[in-house]
């Protein structure tokens, strides 16, 4: 895969440059599994960097929109983020956006190597009152509040309350990718 192909069309800056493979196996030592195949990859090529306004859409409704996203996080990024109390803990928090967007990638279990949006402004709990604050939702964002209320959203697993599914694996994430223009 050409990673840096693929981020070309986002200005990507990379900031840490190609990560060494001994970083990788220290961020994997510290989460006691290996990192999805593509996203180590990806890792090896590339690292972290800034890239111009990226969008992603999610594959359930969200309280959002599509994800958005303005970095992507080197190996030591990934380690001082292991820390996290938000994410779920079998995912690590590989990049961020506007508006406490933050991407998720899933690194044990039956979703493992899927990536998610972790919404850690935490608008499914939002109430009436605090919705009120924005009268001029996206219809998408309204109907998802609509769902909400009625309990029409499809069930998620436990502790993915603030997780929204966008793609089954990091190439698939790269792929999706579009410009926020």
């Amino acid at each position: 895969m050409d990673w840096k192909q693929l981020l070309e069309r986002f200005e990507f800056s990379p900031t840490s440059g190609p990560e060494p493979i001994h970083r990788i196996k220290s961020l994997e030592a510290r989460i006691g599994v290996a990192l999805p195949h593509d996203y180590r990859d990806f890792l090896q090529q590339v690292g972290g960097g800034e890239l111009r306004d990226a969008i992603v859409p999610c594959t359930v409704p969200t309280p959002f929109g599509a994800h958005n996203l303005t970095w992507l996080h080197s190996v030591s990024e990934l380690i001082d983020l292991l820390t996290s109390t938000v994410a779920p803990r079998n995912m690590i928090c590989f990049s961020y956006g506007h508006f406490g967007m933050t991407g998720c990638l899933s690194i044990a279990g039956i979703d493992h190597g899927h990536v998610y949006a972790l919404d850690t402004e935490m608008r499914y709990f939002w109430n009436d009152e605090r919705l009120s604050c924005y009268p001029h939702l996206d219809p998408d964002i309204k109907e998802f509040f609509r769902m909400r209320d009625a309990e029409e959203l499809p069930e998620r697993p436990w502790g993915y309350e603030n997780c929204y599914h966008m793609a089954s694996s990091f190439t698939e994430f790269v792929q999706k990718m579009a410009t926020g223009e």
